[in-house]
């Protein structure tokens, strides 16, 4: 189950305001783009935040170990 998309954390991780060792390459470099994509003002970080959430909740088992690190840091 993820975390809700309501939690800080999220909004950390797509803006880059902190960085986690993430082990899923995939989720890593779409993390950096995003970060990259808010600071061009390309990206809101609202839909920054849904984009990242739909794709873990996609493939939450291939990330689990991810979110683990983020929300229990």
């Amino acid at each position: 189950m993820l975390p809700e998309k309501t939690r800080p954390e999220w909004k950390m991780l797509v803006t880059g305001e902190k960085e986690y060792p993430l082990k899923n390459f995939v989720l890593q470099l779409i993390v950096n783009q995003t970060a990259k994509d808010i600071k061009s003002g390309k990206l809101s970080v609202e839909k920054a935040v849904d984009d990242i959430y739909a794709l873990c909740l996609k493939y939450k088992h291939a990330v689990m170990q991810d979110m683990e690190t983020i929300f229990n840091s």
